[in-house]
């Protein structure tokens, strides 16, 4: 019986995953017009290089969300967003942001060694329906 209920919750993680990674991609920013039910914020503006970033997402629409640990770092640079290569292993696990919930998610800056400037942290969110983009500037004082 034990078996039957973890093979059957081990079933139930990877389709989510599935259904997460097979969702089209549609960009908060693209919803001309619309509210964006899902926001993101850091509690700081500013880090040096070795605090750790907490970053909220809230839905602050009326479904819900949901929301995994991977995200996307870029550097600006020459005022381009250019890709810093995240050498980071993500637990393959999603969270479920029922409407007005949030949930927050700490990133040891330590372990990606950032050198001083202009950032932006990127995450995908998403609904039954649509997925949404959402980033947050941030900057790396050293």
């Amino acid at each position: 019986m034990f078996v039957k209920k973890v093979i059957l919750s081990v079933l139930i993680v990877v389709g989510l995953v599935a259904i997460y990674a097979f969702i089209p991609q549609g960009s908060a920013e693209a919803s001309q017009g619309k509210e964006t039910p899902v926001k993101i914020s850091l509690d700081r503006t500013c880090y040096s290089p070795t605090d750790t970033l907490v970053l909220t997402i809230t839905n602050n629409g009326n479904e819900t969300i949901t929301v995994g640990y991977p995200f996307e770092l870029y550097r600006e640079e020459n005022g381009k967003w250019v890709e810093v290569k995240v050498d980071l292993m993500f637990i393959q696990s999603v969270v479920q942001l029922e409407p007005g919930k949030s949930w927050t998610q700490k990133v040891s800056l330590s372990k990606l060694n950032l050198s001083p400037g202009h950032y932006k942290i990127v995450k995908r969110a998403s609904t039954q329906d649509r997925t949404f983009t959402l980033s947050a500037e941030f900057c790396v004082e050293g």
